[in-house]
């Protein structure tokens, strides 16, 4: 859509990874923030698109490549509320517990990647609850219940195109490679509830779905509309979710069910893509993150069962 302005947060110095949306009516909202390690990126795309007041900060879910910045431009732009679920809010208050567990994922690379995350007075932060809205003066944001990737996660829809924003609920989607990749850390990441905000999102009869990682699912390489591109999602979740369970049966040990799984993927991905293409599409979500959440929900499952 032409006024909605994509800003490439160019996380860990890679183009076309994970993005930030400019969207106006007769205020402005920035949706996402990218880490706090490239929030120059976002400053620079904003300054680029002219916009010299911020008066929305809205994040999809707190992790650290979607609203690890929502602090740092809090304080660039004094007048913006931050928006978040209220389950996501506290965090964002005293980020001490997320960046904890961020680091239990991420170890010594911590800073390199992620750069910190500003506290967010709890002034300057709104919550907002399914079928909310945010609104920007003729046109609104509207968040969608959308866990499974994280339990504070929503999507939002706006008012004004039909475009839904929808953060990580159906992974990652680059625009060059034209293939999804599921995005499912722990320790939240629950496959019925993902599965069944995958066919909520399908409910919404949205125009466009846009994807953090990275922009319109119907540009480029292999373009889907939005049934497409979320049946495309639920058919990549349960096919991971089936290698997980298949490595699991022969070992419980990480490493080796990692090992399996890349194997799987990559046996799949090759037939498909370049080498170029392939890097990329594995640099934005590591086999090691997405094999711990899949592992663990049916660790979970199974001990609850």
């Amino acid at each position: 859509m032409g006024d909605i302005t994509i800003i490439d947060t160019k996380m860990s110095g890679c183009e076309g990874i994970t993005a930030a949306f400019v969207v106006q009516g007769e205020t402005t909202a920035l949706v996402e923030t990218g880490p706090k390690s490239s929030v120059e990126h976002v400053l620079g795309g904003l300054e680029a698109a002219g916009i010299e007041t911020l008066h929305w900060i809205v994040v999809t879910h707190i992790h650290l490549d979607h609203a690890g910045a929502a602090g740092t431009l809090a304080k660039h732009f004094p007048e913006a509320t931050v928006v978040v679920h209220e389950k996501g809010a506290p965090h964002l208050v005293d980020p001490s517990k997320l960046w904890a567990s961020a680091s239990r994922i991420y170890g010594d690379a911590m800073e390199s990647l992620w750069g910190g995350i500003d506290p967010i007075p709890g002034e300057r932060i709104t919550t907002v609850a399914h079928g909310e809205a945010v609104d920007l003066g003729g046109r609104r944001l509207t968040a969608v219940e959308t866990p499974g990737h994280a339990r504070h996660h929503h999507a939002f829809v706006d008012s004004s195109n039909g475009v839904a924003f929808v953060g990580d609920a159906l992974g990652v989607r680059l625009p060059d490679v034209g293939l999804n990749r599921p995005a499912t850390p722990p320790p939240e990441f629950n496959l019925d509830d993902a599965l069944a905000s995958i066919a909520h999102i399908k409910d919404l009869g949205a125009s466009s779905l846009w994807l953090t990682h990275f922009g319109p699912a119907d540009a480029g390489a292999n373009p889907k509309q939005p049934a497409e591109a979320c049946d495309e999602a639920a058919d990549a979740l349960r096919e991971w979710t089936g290698w997980v369970a298949s490595a699991r049966e022969r070992t419980h040990d990480l490493r080796e069910a990692t090992a399996y799984v890349r194997r799987r993927s990559r046996s799949v991905l090759e037939d498909k893509l370049d080498d170029a293409a392939v890097d990329r599409l594995e640099h934005t979500t590591s086999y090691d993150m997405n094999v711990s959440g899949i592992m663990r929900a049916l660790d979970k499952a199974e001990s609850a069962g």
